[in-house]
């Protein structure tokens, strides 16, 4: 068997998540099954290993897969036996003793961020920013799991727009349970004065004076795995970036058009809603 490491793409709108979960719509357990009928091999979690998890609704651009075949991969022959909305479009050969989870130098997501942010005090989120960056404790700002530890490294986060759409930028050797979704939750109650950018210093010493209810996730649909990072490239398959840029195109397309029939709907359903008077019951004055 030879081990090859790819890159993938996917969209998590309709799938329980990456990892493969019995009885689920997973990622993890599409891709398994793609492999199985591409090679005629018998496959599983130990066969087709990501990188890292992600949450029910998350995307993701650069995730990394470690396969094991006995046949030559070619992920364009694979992606024919995937939805749509999963997709290979690069690989290589896996360094000897690579392992998708532990050997990558770090993880890069980005959560694009609500309207809110456009009038967000900016200087008070940095401050916030700041106490965050390091090696801490983050069991607040994770799902609770006795049995995983709660230290991770926090290499940077920053505040940044992509065509007028704010977003935030978080580097790290790995990544907790919901970690990001709940650091954007606190940081946007930070920048609205919300809480003072010190409510970082309780958050990572576990104090729960001013966060008392825990800190709910921000909405999983805004957030994207951009990149695992490795010290050597993969070759990209420009049939592979291709499928991606149509199906974005077309989900595009789809999501304007749903846009334009709910906004119409919505204004049929507000006039409906309005005293109704018969035609024949009006009067010229």
């Amino acid at each position: 068997m030879t081990d090859y490491l790819a890159r993938l793409f996917y969209l998590g709108d309709y799938y329980y998540g990456s990892q493969i979960q019995l009885g689920l719509k997973t990622v993890q357990g599409e891709l398994i099954k793609a492999m199985e009928t591409w090679s005629k091999e018998s496959h599983s979690k130990q066969t087709v290993q990501l990188s890292g998890r992600t949450d029910r609704g998350v995307h993701s651009f650069g995730q990394l897969v470690l396969i094991s075949t006995s046949k030559q991969l070619n992920i364009d022959q694979v992606n024919k036996h995937l939805p749509e909305d999963i997709v290979l479009w690069a690989k290589t050969r896996a360094p000897e003793g690579f392992r998708p989870r532990s050997s990558a130098l770090m993880r890069h997501y980005r959560y694009y961020l609500g309207p809110l942010w456009k009038n967000i005090d900016q200087s008070q989120v940095k401050k916030a920013i700041s106490l965050l960056i390091g090696s801490n404790d983050f069991n607040m700002l994770s799902k609770p799991d006795e049995r995983q530890n709660t230290v991770a490294t926090v290499l940077n986060i920053a505040i940044g727009t992509d065509s007028e759409i704010p977003f935030l930028d978080v580097f790290g050797t790995s990544f907790l349970w919901k970690f990001v979704r709940k650091t954007v939750t606190l940081l946007t109650e930070i920048g609205l004065h919300n809480m003072e950018p010190e409510v970082i210093l309780e958050v990572l010493q576990g104090i729960k004076k001013t966060i008392r209810g825990g800190i709910e996730p921000a909405s999983p649909e805004n957030l994207i795995l951009i990149e695992t990072i490795v010290p050597f490239s993969l070759t990209p398959s420009k049939y592979g970036l291709k499928r991606i840029q149509h199906l974005l195109n077309n989900r595009l397309d789809f999501i304007k058009r749903s846009g334009n029939t709910l906004s119409g709907v919505i204004s049929y359903l507000s006039s409906s809603m309005m005293p109704y008077q018969h035609p024949t019951n009006s009067r010229n004055h």
